[in-house]
């Protein structure tokens, strides 16, 4: 205690420095050095707790025998350990080797006189009997049919027929207006001379024209001169004449 108190520490201060549980520190400086497992490591606390502190270890193990002396009982257990056990008798067991020796020299003699005596019954036994002949028909192969499966056959997508319609303004042009079938403008605007505008539509398509004369039409590339200023051109690129 007096080494640890010079050296400013508490026990939990040299408990965590030395790894040696707070409780055990307090019995030692009450000098009960029971806990620690014997002298041995009685010893080896006592030089931990010296090189923390900053103290002469060899001083404090002095003390430590003076007040200890007694014995290191590991020591004591140790001795007893290499003391040399009394050998024990065990009864005598019996020798199998020999009783396993005349087994077998018997299945010996026995197996001579099968062989000297195997030919006569072998021949009395061919002329009793008369050979069996096996015939085996091969079983036939079973026929495997491999099923190839086709692969799904996709619906045709029906086939849209698209109008393609081409405007070019001559002259002085002419304001132009397109509706599909419902009414709704697809182009609304003026040609100005030598503009074009043209127009693809999967459908019907409604011309409104300000001026035929000033206008020229083709319907998919091909020429067409209709009658009035307003007509329909059908998905066959026909042309209707608007009511």
């Amino acid at each position: 205690m007096a080494a640890r108190e010079r050296a400013g520490m508490t026990i939990e201060q040299l408990s965590a420095a030395t790894r040696i549980r707070s409780g055990l520190l307090t019995a030692m400086e009450a000098d009960d050095f029971a806990r620690c497992g014997g002298n041995f490591y009685a010893r080896g606390h006592i030089r931990s707790i010296a090189r923390v502190v900053k103290a002469d270890p060899d001083v404090l193990l002095a003390k430590y025998d003076e007040t200890h002396p007694a014995v290191d009982p590991d020591r004591g257990r140790r001795e007893e350990r290499l003391t040399a056990k009394s050998p024990s008798l065990h009864p005598a067991r019996p020798r199998w080797t020999l009783v396993v020796g005349a087994i077998l020299v018997c299945l010996m003699g026995w197996g001579m006189i099968r062989l000297f005596t195997l030919p006569s019954d072998v021949e009395a036994n061919a002329s009793r009997t008369t050979p069996t002949v096996a015939v085996t028909t091969p079983s036939a192969k079973p026929t495997v049919t491999k099923t190839v499966a086709k692969p799904p056959v996709k619906p045709a997508k029906p086939v849209t027929k698209k109008v393609k319609l081409t405007l070019t303004a001559t002259k002085d042009g002419s304001y132009v207006t397109l509706r599909n079938f419902h009414g709704l403008k697809l182009f609304q605007g003026l040609l100005g001379p030598g503009s074009s505008q043209t127009v693809v539509y999967p459908g019907s398509i409604r011309v409104t024209l300000g001026s035929l004369a000033n206008i020229t039409i083709h319907i998919n590339d091909k020429p067409a001169a209709p009658k009035s200023k307003r007509f329909t051109i059908t998905p066959t690129g026909a042309i209707q004449k608007d009511k």
